[in-house]
């Protein structure tokens, strides 16, 4: 079930990534430039065997899988996803044994550089840029 999860999340991302212009050959990022930060923030009763991030950025044609393991109950899982400016989409997904409790579908960065996620205690999903 994860890996038809994972599939799934990397097949939207894959698509999406087919319908969006790459930067320039010559455009990089400066060294210094700030980060995009993901946090799945866990209010459910529950503890998350896996949260997955599938990352989508303009400099890499292959959709990269992040993974945290054992996400108790009040816990973060925090997601450096790396230069702000690359980051061109993500998606996340969460998972209690085999069973997915939580797949955001793809979402598009925030100006912030900053997203939460966040699981209520009935399992739903609440997202917001952090500014």
């Amino acid at each position: 079930m994860r890996r038809v999860t994972r599939a799934v999340c990397a097949v939207l991302l894959l698509l999406t990534a087919s319908f969006t212009a790459a930067p320039s050959a010559g455009a990089q990022s400066p060294p210094a430039e700030q980060s995009y930060v993901v946090d799945v923030i866990n209010h459910s009763r529950l503890t998350l065997d896996e949260v997955n991030l599938a990352v989508a950025r303009h400099s890499d044609p292959t959709i990269r899988l992040i993974t945290q393991r054992r996400v108790t109950p009040g816990a973060t899982a925090t997601f450096n996803l790396g230069a702000c400016s690359d980051v061109r989409q993500f998606a996340a997904s969460a998972f209690v044994g085999s069973r997915e409790v939580l797949h955001t579908g793809n979402i598009n960065p925030s100006p912030s550089c900053r997203t939460q996620i966040e699981i209520t205690q009935n399992l739903t999903v609440h997202r917001k840029a952090i500014s």
